[in-house]
């Protein structure tokens, strides 16, 4: 009986280990008032550390290489750390544009660039009904970007609506972007995109036409921006392609090669009615080919 209370007490009874945690209370009691004074000055440190952050100066660094500018209706100090800015827009240098609104956003420093002496920030926005965290940093000349969104509606972004682009859908992804002020030649990176119940309209007040839930892989490298895959299912529209553009300075002189697949169904067929007979042949399992450039593409 003596063994087996021996064996059920084991190694975590053995002399060595409660020697040990005498030992530690021992030191904890005798040195306690050191270490609330080191935990003290740990917490004053990185309190200071935050509370001294170059916030403009790394937000503007980052934003530079891309042409934009941040501004805000208001902003304040968010507890613990960071701030907090409300009526967000964040705009074109050039023509002053808004290519990102935000109702509120809190911006916080990004530990790991600090240490690798290139402030960055991370930013978590609440943006046309759903979420998008954004990490950024100052990369030379260049901005690095890593990011995810989720439940992001397009009909709420007014960008694409100023470009006559009248889609629907709750958009979610994720990416990493390298973007350089020496231009499109030196930038990089993929950004992946899934959408729910995905639409679009002819026109503003038309009947929506359902593309369903797609997925697409989008790939930058030296120029060349790469749709790896695009698909989607459940819709009015089936659609699946790949190809290339080949990026200009001069946008619309980008060069396009792009190959895709068309199906539709009776009720996308009776509301695209007299455009269908636009395309060189009707929507089947044979391969349409976008080519030309941006500004003047060419259907084959």
């Amino acid at each position: 009986m003596e063994l087996n209370a021996r064996a059920a007490i084991g190694v975590a009874d053995s002399p060595f280990k409660i020697l040990s945690r005498l030992i530690n209370r021992a030191f904890i009691r005798e040195h306690a008032i050191q270490i609330a004074y080191v935990a003290a000055g740990a917490i004053l440190f990185v309190t200071f550390l935050f509370a001294t952050f170059p916030y403009a100066d790394a937000i503007s660094g980052v934003l530079q290489p891309m042409g934009l500018r941040l501004g805000s209706r208001e902003s304040g100090i968010s507890f613990p750390i960071g701030i907090k800015m409300t009526g967000v827009s964040l705009d074109s240098v050039i023509d002053g544009q808004a290519v990102f609104q935000s109702d509120q956003i809190r911006i916080t420093p990004s530990l790991l660039s600090m240490l690798i002496g290139s402030p960055g920030v991370k930013v978590h926005a609440d943006a046309y009904g759903g979420k998008l965290e954004l990490r950024a940093r100052r990369s030379g000349d260049a901005t690095s970007l890593s990011f995810s969104g989720s439940d992001l509606h397009l009909e709420r972004y007014t960008a694409m609506r100023a470009l006559g682009l009248n889609l629907g859908g709750t958009f979610s992804g994720d990416g990493d972007l390298l973007v350089s002020q020496q231009g499109v030649a030196t930038d990089h990176g993929e950004i992946n995109l899934t959408a729910a119940d995905a639409l679009f309209r002819l026109f503003p007040g038309s009947p929506p036409i359902k593309i369903g839930d797609l997925i697409a892989t989008i790939k930058l490298d030296k120029g060349k921006l790469t749709l790896e895959k695009m698909e989607s299912h459940g819709g009015d529209l089936t659609i699946s392609g790949r190809g290339v553009i080949e990026l200009e300075p001069n946008l619309p002189d980008s060069v396009v090669a792009i190959k895709f697949k068309l199906e539709t169904t009776a009720v996308a067929r009776a509301q695209l009615g007299i455009l269908l007979n636009f395309l060189p042949h009707p929507p089947n399992a044979t391969p349409y080919f976008i080519h030309g450039t941006l500004g003047a593409p060419a259907l084959s």
